[in-house]
């Protein structure tokens, strides 16, 4: 008996098939997947974001620090507020989209548990 054939069901499908989150009968699982492929986004841009807000802080500093360079320190600072405001809203989306899908999860597994 080979390990091969211990992996597999009598359908002859493999017992660690995973249905794909797009095939699910249930609506919501399929829904839950999708936010959570979206926050995972939302966090790539939010890594962008912050890597901004470093780099016109730095350039904010240089332009202070240096006095032929005021035009360019407030320039920074500028985009320093902007990628502070793509921060903020971003963060608050990562934040809401998780509780969201956390309250998806406690219905699945409220009605799991009622199913039972």
């Amino acid at each position: 008996m080979a390990l091969r054939d211990l992996l597999r069901s009598r359908e002859g499908r493999p017992t660690l098939y995973r249905q794909p989150w797009s095939e699910t009968s249930n609506p919501l699982v399929a829904e839950a997947r999708s936010q959570t492929l979206a926050i995972q986004q939302l966090q790539l841009w939010l890594r962008l974001a912050y890597s901004a807000l470093a780099l016109a802080a730095l350039l904010a500093y240089w332009g202070f620090s240096d006095n032929q360079n005021v035009a360019v320190g407030i320039v920074s600072v500028a985009l320093c507020a902007i990628a502070l405001m793509v921060v903020i809203v971003l963060r608050t989306g990562i934040r809401n989209g998780r509780a969201n899908v956390e309250a998806m999860l406690r219905e699945l597994e409220s009605s799991r548990k009622t199913s039972d």
